[in-house]
């Protein structure tokens, strides 16, 4: 039974325990949930260091390189005026562009007291043959780089190494012959940069090599060695009582009434004062012209009558001397003297010098062509071709193939006799005079005409070994440069 006070009444129990428990397990989680957000700010902040530096690791990268185009363009032979850089010519030839570096911490790094030398560099290197030169980036949008050196690409024995300018393959010759021409071989360059994006640094190495360019210029030269009745490279002389006129042998013989024209043209090649003179006593049945750009009342002396026009050509003549034809052979000089006659069939023959004297005479019996590689003097009785056709008798002054010394320097014809010919001797100087008549062509290095016989220019000559020589010249070199290799340096 229970007493007086009732039964179950003790002192009532907690429902889930002691407080002390719950508590302690509030304390636990509050501090996980401080552990874990700790954690997740420390991660968030090392993800942010890590994804900046990452991008300024790559921004440095794309800085480095922006040196290396700068080194590129201003090594280019289009670079715009004052930011081209020569190129040297020694091995250990070095320009550097300078951004964010100065030139005094470049050379500190070069200095091999300096701890650990800048990458590539070697104690042996000397300044002495370095060029230092500032960026041309300017202004807020300049990028910021470190340095950026150019150099040549050497070989194993420290040698320049350069681009063959024709085949593209390296070579360690600075040039080569190409068509009798020397041809300059363009260096091959290895340019270093280095980029700073805060405290970031990275380095790049990049070989180039020189971009090709090679130009092909086709020429044709006109050859007419006729074209006028008398064409010099510089004086022409008409004095005394001579004068020119022309006619067309293909009509006929010269007449001056029935076949005869004022196509006697006279010409030369230059400009000086006077370099064409006409006596008071002699006259030009044609023009008068002098050369390219020539001021014809200066460098005409025209003391006597010139009926046709006065003018300039407008390029010089191509007169070079004529080559003997392969397989001919040299019969030695041609001397005909007394009264002898010596007769030449149709064909071409070399004579070491032509000397007609006396009352010699040379006489062809069919068209005859005659090289000649020393000097020619034509007096006497002159030369008769057959049919007195002037085209009949081609004679030509050069020089000996295989002896340069052997050639003609003088032309002399002179006598009683008519000469019918003509005569290209662009080296030599041409003198005529006498009483003879001069029924052709006649061009020379120098040219005087003095006599009273007249000089008749035959038309039929105007195309006669005319030639068209056609001449290909190329011409190499390199616009730029362009990438060819490309890595990273560590440091």
């Amino acid at each position: 039974m229970c007493g007086q006070g009732g039964c179950g009444r003790g002192r009532p129990r907690h429902p889930s325990g002691s407080p002390g428990v719950v508590l302690v397990v509030t304390l636990l989680l509050v501090g996980l949930m401080t552990i874990m957000t700790t954690t997740m700010i420390s991660l968030s902040s090392s993800d942010f260091l890590v994804a900046t530096n990452e991008s300024r690791s790559i921004q440095a990268l794309f800085n480095a390189d922006a040196g290396a185009e700068e080194a590129k363009m201003r090594v280019s032979p289009n670079a715009p005026g004052g930011m081209a850089i020569p190129v040297g010519t020694s091995a250990s030839w070095r320009a550097y562009i300078l951004s964010g570096t100065t030139q005094a911490q470049v050379q500190k790094r070069l200095d091999p007291t300096y701890g650990k030398a800048a990458p590539t560099y070697t104690s042996s290197e000397s300044t002495s043959n370095y060029f230092f030169y500032n960026t041309v980036q300017t202004g807020p949008n300049a990028i910021q780089w470190g340095w950026a050196r150019i150099q040549h690409q050497v070989d194993v024995s420290g040698r320049s190494v350069y681009q063959d300018a024709v085949t593209g393959q390296p070579t360690t010759a600075a040039s080569r012959v190409v068509g009798g021409n020397a041809v300059y071989n363009h260096p091959m360059l290895v340019v270093t940069a280095e980029g700073i994006q805060g405290a970031v640094r990275r380095m790049v190495s990049l070989n180039f090599r020189p971009i090709l360019s090679t130009t092909t210029t086709t020429t044709e030269l006109l050859t007419d060695p006729f074209k006028n009745a008398i064409h010099a490279r510089n004086t022409v002389e008409v004095v005394g009582n001579a004068w020119t006129d022309s006619y067309d042998s293909r009509s006929g013989p010269y007449h001056p009434t029935n076949n005869r024209d004022h196509r006697g043209h006279v010409s030369t090649d230059a400009t000086a004062p006077g370099i064409i003179t006409v006596g008071s006593n002699s006259s030009i049945g044609g023009d008068a012209v002098v050369g390219p750009g020539g001021n014809v009342a200066v460098a005409i002396n025209n003391g006597g009558t010139i009926t046709g026009l006065l003018g300039t050509q407008k390029e010089a003549r191509n007169l070079p001397l004529s080559s003997i034809p392969a397989g001919l052979i040299n019969q030695g000089p041609l001397t005909i003297a007394g009264n002898a006659i010596r007769v030449l069939g149709e064909g071409t023959y070399w004579f070491s010098l032509i000397n007609i004297t006396g009352n010699g005479r040379l006489r062809t019996t069919g068209a005859v062509k005659i090289y000649v590689t020393g000097n020619i003097d034509i007096g006497g009785n002159g030369i008769a071709t057959a049919g007195n056709l002037p085209p009949n008798l081609l004679i030509y002054g050069t020089q000996d193939p295989s002896d340069a010394s052997q050639k003609t320097t003088t032309v002399k014809i002179h006598g009683t006799g008519d000469f019918y010919g003509a005569v290209y001797a662009p080296g030599a100087a041409l003198d005529v005079y006498g009483n003879g008549a001069i029924h052709g062509a006649l061009t020379g290095n120098l040219v005087k005409i003095n006599g009273k016989g007249g000089f008749h220019y035959d038309e039929a000559l105007g195309n006669l070994g005319r030639s068209v020589t056609t001449t290909t010249s190329s011409t190499h070199m390199t616009t730029g440069y362009s990438r060819h290799s490309w890595r990273e340096v560590a440091f």
